[in-house]
């Protein structure tokens, strides 16, 4: 596993998935300029992948070096 992809991986989705919470109207307070913005939903759902994307590449990377 590597660390350096995984861990930033992690953030992001986690980050990813709070904008996107957010952009839905699930959480946030009611005057924040996330609440309930499509805008927010995409941009948060791309964060949420790319971060996913890094995640999953960290622990491919360490299984593939353990394999060979």
């Amino acid at each position: 596993m590597r660390l350096y992809l995984v861990v930033p991986g992690v953030l992001l989705a986690l980050a990813g998935l709070t904008f996107t919470l957010q952009g839905l109207g699930i959480v946030g307070p009611a005057s924040s300029f996330m609440f309930q913005s499509t805008t927010w939903v995409e941009q948060g759902l791309a964060v949420f992948f790319l971060g996913l994307l890094l995640t999953f590449a960290g622990i491919w990377m360490g299984r593939a070096k353990k394999a060979g």
